[in-house]
């Protein structure tokens, strides 16, 4: 079983596209066998199973050690944490979003989901009243929730985004 996120421009295509191909599914089979026939001379990275067993030993300054746990102390994670994810970082390794990160977005975008539910009630209702009234006025009304729709969808979809991986945060000039 394999799950993406596409916008719906993205999905919009892909549907057009694997009309006639067999649908999604099969589409992405087939992606993903012949980007593999074609990468099999490349090694395989094993993925990273249970606990980190290979220890290194550095050696900082009183100075870099202070600047390293402020650091990590506004990324709410120790200095081993902080050092671990800027390290994967510039190995180009997916590095985890910090739980304090988590903990302060989750109840962000649980609230957003929250408001688009309530527009999506408030545009079931407008849409009746308007099909047993026959008010036209509220057309302008159904315009403006289908616009705070659409932005309350982008604001979700960014904070997703910032709880899959914050990694702005490691860019540094080489």
């Amino acid at each position: 079983m394999l799950s993406i996120r596409l916008d719906t421009g993205a999905l919009a295509a892909l549907d057009s596209f694997a009309v006639g191909r067999g649908g999604r599914s099969a589409v992405l089979r087939q992606l993903i066998e012949r980007m593999l026939a074609e990468n099999t001379r490349r090694p395989l990275i094993e993925r990273p199973y249970g606990v980190a067993r290979n220890r290194v030993s550095l050696r900082f300054t009183d100075a870099e050690i202070a600047v390293i746990e402020y650091r990590a102390s506004l990324r709410s994670t120790d200095r081993a944490g902080w050092i671990k994810a800027l390290v994967r970082r510039h190995l180009a390794l997916k590095s985890r979003v910090d739980d304090g990160l988590l903990a302060e977005l989750a109840p962000i975008r649980m609230q957003l989901l929250r408001i688009g539910r309530n527009l999506n009630q408030a545009m079931k209702a407008a849409n009746l009243r308007m099909m047993e009234d026959g008010d036209k006025q509220i057309g302008n009304d159904l315009r403006r929730i289908a616009d705070m729709r659409m932005e309350i969808s982008e604001q979700v979809a960014a904070v997703g985004e910032a709880m899959r991986g914050d990694a702005s945060y490691w860019a540094v000039a080489d």
